[in-house]
């Protein structure tokens, strides 16, 4: 079930790139002397803002990022470096393109290296496109648990303080990053076939962003469950994924039919039809 984005990654995504493109213009609300946020960064000069402008607004990727490269060449000291990248990442993100999508994200971190939506954007790409048979396989999923833990760990501090976000926009991100970062820790343990540590990571992901399930979660929630013989609690969250997944159709729909149906199966039960269903990752009792 490889994927480069899920839900919880592209609204961070958004979040970013409003924040960046609100600096670009200069429209960001500057937070309220109430807090400690910092300014949002700007340029320098004219130049290094139409600099900035051109790359966020070409729409050929490459060439963005090779103006990205000129422009830490030109403005070694801008403050503008980090939000390129980490725009071109979300940008690269949304092409589904795995590879450039770390690549730009790393260069990000590199700037910035507390950010936690770089941090779980790396890391779930990694965890995802990890396979248990790659020869590498241990040293990504390190590198993942590692994004992951950094977020959890910092992202407290760094919202507190981050520049151009609002005290309103970090609350409204932190369960997000949360649900994230556990995301990222539960499909390291399925890659590493410990499906009572990916239960525990996926519970954890689900509880902190309720009103908001991620069906990919949800699924591989009733997949490790699965995995344990728990076959009827891993039904209810399969019923739950199919429901969340059916809208937009597509292989998660049908990997989440599939799982539905083998559970059924195995506890003699009819595949619930699609309802308003409970948020909450414990199941109703019987």
């Amino acid at each position: 079930m490889k994927r480069v984005a899920c839900t919880t990654l592209l609204v961070l995504g958004l979040v970013a790139l409003a924040a960046a493109q609100g600096t670009a213009s200069g429209s960001v609300t500057q937070p309220s002397s109430a807090t400690q946020h910092k300014a949002p960064p700007a340029a320098k000069t004219p130049e290094e803002h139409t600099a900035y402008q051109a790359i966020l607004t070409n729409q050929d990727l490459a060439a963005a990022e090779a103006a990205a490269k000129d422009f830490g060449t030109k403005y070694p000291q801008s403050e503008l470096r980090n939000p390129i990248y980490q725009n071109l990442m979300y940008r690269y993100q949304q092409t589904n393109d795995a590879a450039k999508t770390v690549e730009m994200g790393r260069k990000a971190l590199q700037l910035d290296p507390d950010n936690p939506m770089a941090l779980v954007t790396v890391g779930s790409v990694i965890s995802e496109r990890t396979r248990p048979t790659d020869l590498d396989r241990d040293q990504r999923l390190a590198e993942a648990t590692s994004d992951a833990q950094h977020a959890l760990d910092g992202m407290d501090k760094w919202l507190a303080t981050a520049p151009g976000i609002t005290d309103e926009q970090a609350k409204g991100v932190k369960p997000l990053l949360i649900s994230a970062s556990h995301a990222i820790l539960g499909m390291v343990e399925l890659t590493r076939k410990n499906p009572a540590g990916a239960e525990k990571h996926y519970r954890i992901s689900l509880d902190a962003n309720p009103a908001n399930p991620d069906p990919v979660t949800l699924l591989r929630l009733a997949l490790a469950l699965d995995l344990q013989s728990k076959y009827a609690e891993a039904l209810t969250f399969a019923n739950r994924a199919v429901e969340l997944s059916a809208a937009g159709g597509g292989v998660l729909a049908e990997w989440a039919k599939q799982e539905q149906g083998r559970l059924a199966k195995l506890t003699g039960q009819t595949p619930a039809p699609p309802q308003p269903a409970q948020t909450t990752t414990t199941p109703p009792k019987p």
